[in-house]
């Protein structure tokens, strides 16, 4: 165990003793990597908590309160959802600490479990839950929401995908042309690569095997195509002219390609004539610089 680790524990710690202070704290309980059971925290993992409280206000306006476990170097409010908050805070040590506040009923008693029944973001428990406080009856074991398996897209939203691909790659062809390099390496390096990600994610659904994908990239080299994640380094640019238009046509060659494959697997038409054309617009819209 590193010296993190025990900093972190020591956190947790002090986290919980404080809840139990709180009469308005019903439940405490730890999310993200420090509460999987795979893929386990690492030194530079933070500590995820989720509040459940009858009165979130009194915590989310002043945050005077995280000065109890350490030092605070930096603290940002943050908004997620329609009505959530939450407060992440950066500690002298170097501990890291987000905690999100779910508002309860004040005259309501659930149990933990129903909480977590009607939790809005079910996402963020499917992959592991630790209680640190549980004010409502303790819950020796938890059912969390399952993991749902990547749902694949039909021929409109495929046909949709490849046509934001399109209008994106060429947005950033006139981005380049301009010298606009701010927003031309934004979209390229981002947009593009959002748009690429689905599409990886779309074909290791597809694939007879079954295959954890997980969220937002994470762990992608151990579910996606291995030849496709060989070549990701090609597809990001450097701040330069000449370099985003590699990047632009490494990217767009492999999207058209792994979009060709997970058409044929899913027996889709695939629009070869939109791909001449946005290939054809860019090569234009590019002439002078190639």
């Amino acid at each position: 165990m590193s010296s993190s680790d025990n900093t972190y524990i020591q956190l947790e710690q002090h986290f919980a003793e404080w809840a139990q202070t709180q009469s308005a704290i019903r439940a405490v309980i730890v999310v993200g990597s420090r509460a999987r059971s795979d893929h386990l925290a690492d030194q530079w993992s933070d500590v995820d908590l989720v509040v459940f409280t009858s009165d979130a206000p009194v915590y989310l306006r002043d945050p005077a309160w995280l000065n109890t476990f350490g030092t605070v170097m930096i603290a940002v409010p943050n908004a997620f959802g329609q009505h959530d908050r939450e407060w992440i805070a950066l500690y002298a040590d170097g501990t890291k600490l987000d905690v999100a506040f779910l508002s309860i009923d004040p005259a309501a008693t659930p149990t933990l479990q129903h909480m977590l029944d009607v939790f809005p973001y079910p996402v963020v428990l499917q992959r592991g839950v630790r209680i640190l406080v549980d004010r409502t009856g303790l819950s020796s074991t938890l059912r969390l929401p399952e993991i749902d398996a990547l749902s694949l897209p039909d021929q409109a939203e495929f046909t949709a995908l490849t046509n934001r691909m399109g209008l994106d790659a060429i947005k950033t062809a006139k981005f380049i042309n301009r010298h606009d390099l701010w927003r031309a390496k934004q979209v390229c390096d981002s947009d593009l690569k959002q748009h690429l990600l689905t599409l990886l994610e779309w074909r290791a659904a597809a694939q007879p095997d079954q295959r954890d994908i997980w969220y937002d990239g994470r762990f992608l080299s151990e579910w996606a195509d291995p030849p496709a994640v060989a070549e990701l380094p090609a597809t990001f640019a450097a701040y330069e002219v000449k370099d985003l238009q590699r990047a632009l046509f490494a990217t767009l060659d492999l999207f058209q390609r792994l979009a060709r494959d997970v058409a044929r697997q899913l027996d889709y038409a695939y629009p070869s004539e939109v791909d001449r054309v946005v290939d054809d617009h860019i090569h234009s819209v590019l002439q002078g610089n190639l």
